[in-house]
């Protein structure tokens, strides 16, 4: 199998060959970027069990339209644009599944982040970001998901300006006032954590149903 290059994009001879209808060049392209994808969307969807319909439908769209990437070497900022599309289109479309409605779901009282934290051993103020994470709302999820993937390598901040259809720049600021909302939810995870509990933030949420939400 081909690899990814160093650079994180993909062999540009593999894209071209995909194009000309090499099954055997897709089907290895794909499979190269499949994890990405579910970490994108995974992430966007807090992983509810709808994730598996939109990275489907996110290749099945990649596979109709490659010939219409124009620059073989941006064919990663290119399915990553795809993918946020499926999202917005997915969540203006209908309801989110939840995890728990679908009988299919090996563990249907988890979440993603609960898999997250699980899956990788988080702790810390890791841990404390992969909750907060909880706590975002609009369009903070979909920038925080291009973000991981940037912080993680896996992507560049040109591909993440590409995903969110903006210049690098409008996308800085994006990420900038995401991550100031995700520094705010951290400090009301380690709040809630925190033993003993603030008589007064004890007070505040009497009433609390216990469920994150930005407001």
């Amino acid at each position: 199998m081909r690899a990814i290059r160093d650079d994180g994009g993909p062999d540009a001879e593999l894209v071209i060959a995909a194009q000309r209808g090499d099954r055997a060049a897709l089907d290895e392209l794909l499979a190269q970027y499949l994890p990405l994808l579910y970490n994108i969307v995974g992430r966007a969807l807090n992983g509810h069990a709808d994730c598996d319909d939109v990275v489907q439908e996110t290749m099945l769209r990649a596979v109709r339209s490659i010939g219409d990437v124009r620059d073989p070497a941006a064919f990663r900022s290119w399915l990553v644009a795809v993918a946020v599309r499926q999202i917005r289109d997915h969540l203006g479309g209908r309801p989110l599944q939840l995890a728990g409605d679908a009988p299919d779901v090996a563990d249907p009282g988890a979440d993603f982040v609960d898999l997250t934290i699980l899956r990788l051993g988080l702790s810390g103020q890791r841990r404390e970001t992969a909750e907060a994470t909880r706590w975002l709302d609009g369009d903070d999820p979909e920038v925080l998901a291009l973000w991981w993937q940037e912080a993680a390598g896996l992507l560049d901040r040109d591909a993440v300006a590409t995903g969110l259809g903006m210049p690098a720049a409008h996308a800085a600021v994006r990420i900038s006032r995401m991550k100031e909302r995700l520094t705010t939810a951290r400090l009301v995870v380690r709040a809630l954590h925190a033993q003993p509990r603030c008589a007064a933030l004890a007070e505040v949420i009497v009433l609390w149903d216990e469920e994150p939400s930005p407001l």
